[in-house]
């Protein structure tokens, strides 16, 4: 999941990159666009499956802001393992 934030982070703003996605049939889509990227992945893992549900109702409700919607959960989700790791409880 945080691997998902980091590529989409990347694509985030004015200077964004584009990314280039090849899916399972061979099919090339170049944008930056968070929705279309998150559509066209094979998400396996749990936690990046939320993300790319996230992003999804995030287009689908007001049709912007998905880049911002993974970045931000990706932050959080880096901000939470820290807080493990230093001892806190998780009740």
């Amino acid at each position: 999941a945080k691997e998902l934030s980091r590529i989409i982070t990347t694509s985030m703003g004015p200077n964004g990159m584009n990314k280039l996605v090849v899916n399972h049939l061979e099919r090339i889509t170049v944008t930056s666009d968070c929705a279309a990227i998150v559509k066209e992945l094979e998400i396996e893992h749990p936690a990046a499956k939320m993300l790319s549900l996230a992003a999804t109702m995030q287009d689908d409700e007001c049709g912007d802001a998905t880049n911002l919607t993974v970045s931000f959960a990706g932050c959080l989700l880096s901000a939470t393992e820290e807080l493990l790791r230093s001892g806190l409880h998780t009740s």
